[in-house]
């Protein structure tokens, strides 16, 4: 009896992933701007503020975050910005294929959400303010690798944020940078470039995920309403 013949075995190969691997530069950073490698939290308690005058800071807020951390300044022109639907897609994101140039070129990417404050808390002032929460990928690329270093580093991008707490002085906690996917979360937020795509679709795709994200879009002091998200990134290399 003849034997059949070995089956070819077919390996599929994913192009997106093939073309990271060949454009990816080498890493150069230190241990220190790596505890921001996954992302940074940044949590502003606004003060007095409601959702279209929050949403309307965004891309400036945006601007602020690149000229702290690299010195320059952008234009409208320069930056992206996608809004989420109300009725549809909380998150809208450019293709797979787009954000992962996006993400190889190191440009900084900022999801922005809207939360209420509690109703009994004294910064919702009895007519339902709101605050703001953001995560930003792709910005350990610019910070320094020194311990004192990278906390003036943080220190400055807390100074550029000031202004949009809507306060006349500087309050110490009004915000917040944190590192992501640290500590209880190191397994929940297992950002990489080629993961990114998918772990920003969260909340569509994967909403019960105990992940930064799906804390950002969900507005749990009043669940009967859930805002849009909101991307931005540049659209120029930096």
């Amino acid at each position: 009896m003849k034997l059949l013949e070995r089956p070819v075995k077919t390996i599929y190969v994913n192009p997106i992933e093939e073309w990271f691997e060949k454009n990816k530069q080498p890493q150069e950073y230190s241990s220190q701007s790596n505890k921001y490698e996954r992302g940074m939290l940044i949590s502003i308690s606004n003060n007095a503020m409601h959702y279209e005058k929050l949403f309307s800071t965004f891309k400036d807020l945006y601007k602020s975050v690149i000229k702290a951390i690299t010195g320059k300044s952008m234009s409208n022109w320069d930056v992206k910005e996608l809004k989420g639907e109300w009725y549809g897609k909380q998150i809208i994101l450019p293709t797979r294929e787009q954000l992962l140039r996006v993400v190889v070129d190191k440009t900084p990417i900022l999801v922005a959400g809207v939360h209420n404050y509690k109703r009994d808390d004294v910064r919702s002032k009895g007519r339902e303010y709101f605050h703001s929460h953001f995560y930003l990928y792709n910005v350990h690329h610019y910070l320094p690798s020194t311990p004192k270093e990278l906390r003036d580093c943080e220190d400055k991008i807390e100074r550029h944020l000031a202004r949009y707490t809507n306060t006349r002085k500087r309050i110490q906690g009004n915000i917040r940078i944190t590192p992501v996917g640290i500590g209880a979360h190191q397994y929940t937020d297992k950002v990489s470039p080629l993961t990114l795509y998918d772990y920003l679709k969260s909340p569509i795709t994967n909403p019960q995920a105990n992940n930064v994200i799906n804390y950002i879009a969900n507005n749990r002091h009043q669940p009967e309403i859930q805002f849009p998200l909101t991307t931005i990134y540049s659209k120029i290399k930096l």
